[in-house]
């Protein structure tokens, strides 16, 4: 059985016409400036994940606590992380029908496209207090991962540790595109907003709620390593395009070396998993390399760590390692 594939081809032109839309139901599509057949998607709303009728939400709290035998008995840090995963998507009936309204009217068979977005934000609504991010394009799709500031993090942390917490998420979208006014194309913007409640419950879901110990210690042998990496999250560093880490570690007397890739796409915590029990409470070197989207590399010098089973390779927190924007 054959496969045949085509391509719409869509010229760096192409742009919606705000003047010229159409809707079924809740969705509404705006037609492209240029092209009558061709047909973007207004975004759809977020809605709350749900998975095994689980909400899809994580509250995690990274710490450490300096060690007297590491030389930082004095230090200690935490960073709070909301993530929220999303569903994002127009009812299927609602696309056929806009399809046929198309056809009817402008004698084609339509093509989709999403609407780009050309700016994202989201806000934070608790107490009194609010917290905003914003994204110079669409946040990841359907997921959401949110650097808390300390002050706001810890308070959520303290909330959450007595019951449930109530916040609501502001989230707002924004496209660019053109509009007609009097025979004239003039540039134009839209703006999308939605306010979602959410309400996390620890008694009702504790797995939604982690705590990190990062300066954890091991005494027997283990079989992987947490990887924590905020360069993307914490956007650390403009133009970085990805972050890899080196971990070399004794195995049979010999230096195994695993290697694991951070960038936009990426989990901001991820494990190494080691083919061989290892004990780790035995000293294992690890470097990190950075990528900028020029193309640029910026390779860190070889560093040694023992007995903890977490590894924290964000730049911010290792400015003192020689490790240096270009």
């Amino acid at each position: 059985m054959g496969i045949l594939l085509c391509f719409w081809a869509v010229s760096a032109k192409s742009e919606p016409n705000f003047s010229v839309f159409l809707e079924s139901g809740p969705l509404r599509a705006y037609q492209d400036k240029e092209k009558s057949c061709l047909w973007y998607l207004a975004p759809p709303p977020p809605k709350l994940k749900y998975v095994n009728e689980k909400p899809s939400y994580a509250l995690e709290v990274f710490a450490y606590h300096g060690r007297k035998a590491t030389g930082d008995r004095d230090k200690f840090w935490q960073k709070v992380i909301l993530t929220l995963d999303f569903e994002r998507a127009w009812p299927e009936e609602a696309r056929k029908n806009l399809k046929k309204l198309i056809a009817k009217k402008y004698f084609c068979e339509a093509k989709f496209l999403s609407l780009p977005i050309s700016q994202a934000k989201v806000k934070i609504l608790f107490g009194d207090l609010t917290y905003a991010k914003t994204w110079d394009t669409r946040w990841r799709p359907q997921k959401i991962v949110i650097p808390l500031e300390d002050y706001l993090g810890a308070l959520l942390w303290k909330a959450a540790q007595k019951g449930q917490v109530l916040l609501s998420l502001v989230i707002e979208e924004k496209a660019k595109g053109v509009r007609q006014e009097k025979g004239r194309t003039l540039p134009a913007s839209l703006t999308w907003v939605w306010t979602l409640p959410l309400n996390m419950d620890r008694q009702k879901n504790p797995a939604n709620f982690r705590l990190y110990d990062l300066g954890g210690r091991l005494e027997r042998a283990y079989t992987q390593l947490d990887i924590l990496c905020l360069d993307f999250v914490e956007e650390t560093l403009p133009h970085l395009y990805a972050t890899f880490v080196e971990i070399g570690f004794p195995v049979n007397g010999k230096i195994l070396i695993k290697k694991v890739r951070f960038d936009e796409n990426t989990p901001f915590r991820q494990q190494v998993i080691f083919p061989l029990a290892h004990e780790l409470n035995r000293p294992y070197r690890y470097r990190v390399l950075r990528v900028f989207d020029d193309g640029t590399q910026k390779i860190g010098p070889w560093q040694e760590k023992k007995g903890e089973f977490a590894l924290d390779i964000t730049l911010y927190r290792n400015v003192k390692s020689s490790e240096e924007a270009p």
